[in-house]
């Protein structure tokens, strides 16, 4: 896994998961836009995890947005989650799609807004390390000027089932909003046969 390493203390741990960026942006749940025809763009934190031999999910995360990308035998599906001009779909309650790619059965993705005290945004974050640290593809970048500010990425497979899961996190400090998406991706019964 190609992971820029961040030894920073955070909570007197140390996240080899952990990205520092600076340049944190003040948002609202609103301002998030969900788009799946996006290719690859920069990010200052990446990880990958191969699947099979036929298939590998990267996640890329920059402050406020994510991008999870799925490759099967050269082709792609990308989920990106953040900030755009235009283009963008809502952040969807609950969408589910049949076939979004040839080598994947369904998708279904959700999000989630909770609103929290300063004290219940630092139990969030706690949380939030906790999950990171036990789940085997994790990520998250936060400003080193404003430590609650930060957007993260999980996400783990059950190779039996062929269902990929991951769920982000954008933590916005100012209004106390945690902004949270899910997604499971199934790959098609074709795909796992080929792997």
């Amino acid at each position: 896994m190609g992971c820029r390493d961040a030894n920073r203390k955070t909570d007197t741990m140390e996240h080899l998961w952990l990205t520092p960026v600076p340049g944190h942006a003040a948002h609202h749940p609103e301002d998030f836009g969900f788009r799946t025809d996006l290719g690859v763009l920069d990010a200052p934190a990446s990880r990958t995890l191969r699947i099979d031999d036929a298939t590998d999910v990267e996640l890329r995360v920059a402050p406020g947005r994510h991008q999870c990308v799925i490759s099967h035998d050269g082709e792609q599906w990308i989920e990106t989650v953040g900030v755009f001009d235009e283009g963008a779909s809502a952040l969807p309650v609950l969408r589910s799609l049949a076939h979004p790619t040839p080598f994947a059965s369904h998708v279904e993705t959700g999000c989630t807004v909770t609103e929290h005290s300063p004290r219940g945004l630092r139990k969030e974050l706690r949380r939030l390390w906790e999950t990171l640290e036990n789940t085997p593809l994790a990520l998250a970048v936060q400003d080193p000027d404003e430590p609650a500010a930060v957007t993260a990425a999980a996400c783990h497979v059950d190779t039996d089932s062929g269902v990929l899961m991951w769920r982000t996190w954008r933590v916005l400090p100012e209004t106390g909003f945690v902004v949270r998406t899910r997604a499971e991706l199934r790959l098609a019964a074709t795909a796992r046969a080929a792997a």
